[in-house]
């Protein structure tokens, strides 16, 4: 007799307990900078390479051999304190660990009642990856990250992401012997932009990682304050010494504007593009007739030196009282030739007495078509030393294994015999060195001839 309970044919599942995770796994989020970046705003952190031995460097900066793996920056634990609490609002430590905050710095985007010296260069905020350190193996839960600003023109969006979204692969970075990370990389999840007023401050935007009730503060991110946006005038003047023109890279206005000196929220613009006629200047100069003679012989500092004490004769746009260099001058000359000077593709003036930089630069015929010579020099005339300078940089680096405009696109070998260094090979980054390093914007902000109020 069949069993009226049972009904064949008919599935009846049976109930499965699916296992939920009740505890918030360790780790920390940091914000990134993607694959394509090349300048168009601020962005730094401190890279693994500066601090921990995983790039070989071939030569000391004085020659001496190395060819070990070396932490990149001379002095680690400078450099760590300068990015763990310089300017960091409300420093953290999670889960007891070291924690080092990325730097963006971004125009505001407004009207000219909201700020008159706003621009549209980041009226769309930026993209940002997010790159999650794992401290302890994660899993697909349902844990949150919340980013979180107290600013109300400090935009985020969104506002929060699944973690189970952002750790599909993961990723083990060497830091140099035993020593390794496991990571997440997750590729332009965030964008943040400033509308409709400025930072008046230095602001943090807040990383909290949430499941349930437990919450923890995982990471951060500076944002730069923009509530002052100095302005850099620049004075191109093509140096004629032939029957020829020197051709500067025709691009190099958009770079002082949009690939460099903002990165420091400078607003740098070309003010004159003019032409200076060596051959046109009176014959019976003695000055003059000197440089004419002498010019393919003489050194990289002795043709700046003798184009600078022409312009100040001569020149159309010169300052209108005192000398260039002076702490009146408000203006930056970028003298361009296609005079030769050796190996050397551009020189800055630079007073050793004071080590302070000068307002004026010669790029020379092999310097003409190179982005980095461009800024590279103008950076130098905003105050900027090279990051491999014992005696001027406020860290030192080792000579050409960074992408740092101030550092230099070949790495520094053993000594020549006439006392310069044989190269031991290009800088890695070479033809996309777009980087300038968060303390270095400091120093550019404050530099004499910069224009606060227009």
């Amino acid at each position: 007799m069949e069993n009226p309970s049972i009904k064949f044919g008919e599935y009846k599942p049976t109930k499965r307990k699916i296992f939920q995770n009740t505890t918030l796994k360790k780790f920390m989020v940091h914000f990134r900078r993607p694959s394509d970046y090349n300048g168009k705003y601020g962005f730094d952190w401190l890279r693994d390479e500066y601090i921990y031995p995983i790039e070989t460097v071939t030569n000391d900066n004085n020659g001496t051999a190395i060819g070990t793996p070396t932490a990149l920056c001379k002095d680690v634990a400078a450099l760590k304190m300068e990015y763990k609490t310089t300017d960091v609002v409300n420093p953290i430590s999670p889960y007891a660990n070291d924690y080092y905050p990325a730097w963006l710095s971004i125009f505001p985007y407004t009207t000219t009642a909201q700020f008159s010296h706003g621009s549209r260069m980041h009226k769309n905020g930026v993209y940002l990856d997010l790159e999650i350190e794992e401290l302890e193996t994660l899993v697909d839960d349902a844990t949150e990250i919340l980013f979180k600003s107290n600013n109300p023109f400090l935009k985020i969006t969104p506002s929060k992401l699944n973690l189970k979204d952002l750790i599909s692969s993961k990723r083990t970075k060497n830091l140099g012997g035993t020593t390794a990370r496991d990571y997440y990389l997750a590729e332009k999840k965030v964008n943040i932009k400033c509308e409709g007023g400025t930072l008046n401050s230095h602001e943090e935007i807040k990383i909290f990682a949430k499941l349930g009730v437990q919450k923890e503060e995982v990471g951060k991110l500076m944002v730069y304050k923009n509530n002052v946006i100095p302005k850099a005038e620049i004075v191109a003047i093509n140096v004629i010494t032939s029957s020829n023109l020197a051709n500067l890279r025709n691009d190099y206005q958009y770079l002082f504007k949009n690939q460099s000196f903002n990165q420091a929220l400078i607003r740098a613009e070309v003010k004159v593009d003019t032409k200076f006629d060596i051959n046109s200047l009176p014959s019976t100069d003695v000055d003059v007739q000197n440089f004419i003679n002498n010019k393919n012989t003489m050194s990289a500092n002795q043709i700046r030196s003798s184009i600078e004490n022409l312009y100040l004769k001569y020149g159309k746009h010169k300052p209108v009282s005192g000398q260039i260099d002076d702490n009146t001058t408000t203006r930056t000359y970028l003298f361009y030739t296609d005079l030769n000077a050796g190996r050397t593709s551009g020189i800055c003036s630079l007073d050793n007495a004071t080590n302070v930089w000068g307002n004026h630069y010669v790029i020379f015929n092999q310097g003409l078509n190179s982005k980095r010579t461009v800024i590279h020099e103008c950076g130098h005339s905003l105050s900027l030393p090279h990051i491999f300078s014992s005696a001027l940089s406020s860290f030192e680096f080792y000579h050409g294994y960074t992408d740092n405009y101030m550092d230099y696109e070949w790495q520094k070998g053993n000594r020549a015999p006439n006392g310069s260094y044989y190269s031991s090979g290009d800088n890695k980054f070479k033809g996309n060195m777009y980087s300038l390093f968060k303390w270095q914007w400091n120093i550019v902000r404050t530099d004499r001839s910069l224009i606060l109020n227009y």
